[in-house]
C-alpha cells in the first residue's frame, strides 16, 4: 500500500512540474472617473460605502472605449483595513458595443496609505496592494472574446478615479 501512495505522489508531482505556470497579455486599462462617497456606515461586516462611477475611459491595443455613467464600487472595510471591492459597471466601445463589467477583489494598504488615498492624494501604487478579478460580459460578435477568459487586474487610486490595468490570463 505504502508503494502505490508513493508511486501515486511521484505521479502527481511530475504531471504539475510539467504544467507551465499561466502566462498573461494585456487588454487595457479603464479608468473609472468617481463622485465621493457615500458612507453606509458601520455594518457587522464592516464600513459599508458606496462610490459612484461616473465615467471614464478604457483604452487597449484592440479594445477602446468610454465607461458610462451609471454604475459603482460597493466597498466594505473589514475591521483589518481591508477593503473588499465589488464593482459593476458598463462602457461604450468606439463602434457601439456596450460591455457590462463585474469586478471584484480587495484593496490593502496600512491605515497611514488609507488614509492618504482617502484624503484624495496621490499615492505610488506600491504601497499598497490593489488586485481584482474582472468579468466581462460582452455581446456575441466582435467582442465575445471577452466572454471566453478569465482576466486580473492591478488597480491605482488617483484623486478623483481609479485605474484598473487588465490583463487576459492565457
Amino acid at each position: 500500500m505504502k508503494g502505490i501512495i508513493f508511486f501515486l505522489l511521484v505521479l502527481m508531482n511530475t504531471a504539475i512540474a510539467q504544467l507551465p505556470a499561466p502566462q498573461m497579455e494585456f487588454v487595457c486599462t479603464i479608468e473609472v472617473k468617481v463622485d465621493p462617497a457615500l458612507i453606509v456606515g458601520e455594518s457587522v461586516h464592516g464600513v459599508r460605502r458606496i462610490i459612484p462611477i461616473i465615467g471614464g475611459t478604457v483604452k487597449g491595443p484592440h479594445i477602446n472605449g468610454e465607461v458610462l455613467n451609471g454604475g459603482a464600487d460597493w466597498q466594505n472595510i473589514r475591521k483589518d483595513g481591508v477593503a473588499e471591492i465589488e464593482a459593476r459597471y458598463q462602457f461604450k466601445t468606439d463602434d457601439g458595443s456596450v460591455v457590462y463589467i463585474k469586478n471584484a477583489g480587495m484593496r490593502i494598504a496600512s491605515p497611514e496609505i488609507a488614509a492618504k488615498i482617502a484624503s484624495g492624494e496621490i499615492v505610488d501604487p506600491s504601497l499598497y496592494y490593489f488586485r481584482t478579478i474582472l468579468q466581462f460580459e460582452a455581446p456575441i460578435g466582435k467582442y465575445d472574446w471577452l466572454n471566453k477568459a478569465i482576466f486580473v487586474c492591478a488597480g491605482e487610486r488617483l484623486a478623483s478615479s481609479v485605474k484598473i490595468h487588465v490583463w487576459k490570463l492565457l
